[in-house]
């Protein structure tokens, strides 16, 4: 009874992480059917602020409009498809480097070099293919498919989970947009949303002060999310600012999975987040960044210092993460046909993550 309980979880195959054809049906029943985050709004505060990611492999763009809101777009221009936008930046209007066709902000195509040209077309009727796109607990989902339901009625259990922190007013202090790792988008989420290696493979950042001992489970069984506390040592325990967080909150620092491609860690002060953009196989653009609670940013006497000092941190975790990600990778490339095992709860939540893309990729192979 105790072997068998010993080895109750199986991960997946190795050759999930390296072969293309799984690569591929990933991109199709994941990324192009649900909803995708790619960021934090604070990346695009300001009207005309823009910035460009990718669904899977698809370029898109999302812009701050006039009233607010944001307007995510396929990042191609409608003459010759040229990509329209690069990374970040601040646009009154959105021209084509190619020929110059030019679109407002909202989309709509409103000037064509040498129209005349084009009798045949209405120019003026024509907008930018707008995809889904909506914001929640300050992080922006954008999906291809209009007829989902909100991210509010998929990530409502979360929300519940998390509302005292207050994330939708979070400060995004820190941002990464291009980060390449040398490994599958799988091995990261996977690596980020379990803390049995927290000890062993953080020694030089998050290690010593939360520990692999003191990691406590949290709930199961949810279809689009997973979250669990990575606690720290009562030695280390951060301030506290936030005054809708008790002493036990001031314990937590909460490691999220937003399926399938986004993560988040959350303690009393800051958040540490992902969003990742599969590039093939064996590459993923990592985008990552740094946010931090209002009540922290104004009870901090130095709050600059303090941004620094976690950024510190964590930039040596995610070195740390990366390495073991590329390590992973390369030892999968044996493609071994035994699959490897998993800790019964420490790694539970890479075996609801890996049920959730597996039963995702073979029902597509299986049609």
């Amino acid at each position: 009874m105790l072997e068998r309980q010993k080895h109750r979880l199986r991960a997946t195959l190795q050759s999930d992480y390296t072969d293309p054809e799984i690569f591929t049906a990933e991109q199709t029943e994941l990324f192009d059917k649900g909803w995708i985050t790619i960021g934090r709004s604070g990346c695009v505060p300001n009207p005309g602020d823009y910035m460009t990611a990718r669904l899977g492999l698809r370029p898109i763009a999302v812009v701050r409009q006039k009233d607010g809101s944001l307007k995510a777009f396929a990042n191609f221009c409608l003459h010759r498809y040229a990509r329209l936008l690069d990374g970040t930046g601040n646009a009154s209007s959105i021209v084509c480097p190619y020929h110059s066709w030019t679109y407002s902000t909202a989309g709509q195509l409103v000037g064509v070099p040498d129209g005349q040209g084009f009798c045949n077309v209405e120019t003026k009727s024509l907008y930018l293919e707008e995809l889904a796109c909506e914001e929640y607990l300050g992080f922006i989902f954008v999906a291809r498919d209009k007829s989902l339901a909100s991210v509010s009625e998929r990530l409502s259990p979360l929300a519940a989970l998390v509302e005292p922190y207050g994330l939708d007013g979070w400060q995004d202090r820190h941002v990464v947009h291009e980060e390449e790792w040398d490994g599958n988008w799988k091995f990261v989420i996977e690596n980020f949303i379990e803390s049995y290696h927290t000890t062993y493979a953080h020694k030089g950042s998050i290690g010593p002060t939360n520990p692999t001992r003191l990691a406590e489970q949290g709930p199961t069984g949810h279809e689009f999310f997973s979250i669990h506390s990575n606690s720290y040592r009562p030695k280390d325990l951060p301030p506290m600012h936030n005054p809708r967080l008790t002493a036990e909150d001031r314990n937590k620092f909460h490691v999220i999975g937003l399926y399938p491609n986004g993560l988040a860690a959350i303690d009393a002060n800051f958040m540490w987040w992902m969003s990742l953009e599969p590039k093939a196989a064996n590459k993923t653009n990592a985008r990552w960044g740094l946010s931090f609670a209002p009540e922290t940013m104004a009870g901090e006497a130095d709050p600059k210092a303090f941004i620094a000092e976690v950024t510190k941190i964590i930039e040596i975790a995610t070195e740390e993460d990366k390495d073991m990600v590329e390590r992973a990778q390369d030892g999968a490339n044996f493609a071994s046909a035994e699959p490897g095992y998993l800790h019964d709860w420490l790694e539970v939540y890479v075996h609801e993550f890996q049920a959730y893309v597996t039963e995702a990729v073979s029902g597509a192979r299986a049609a």
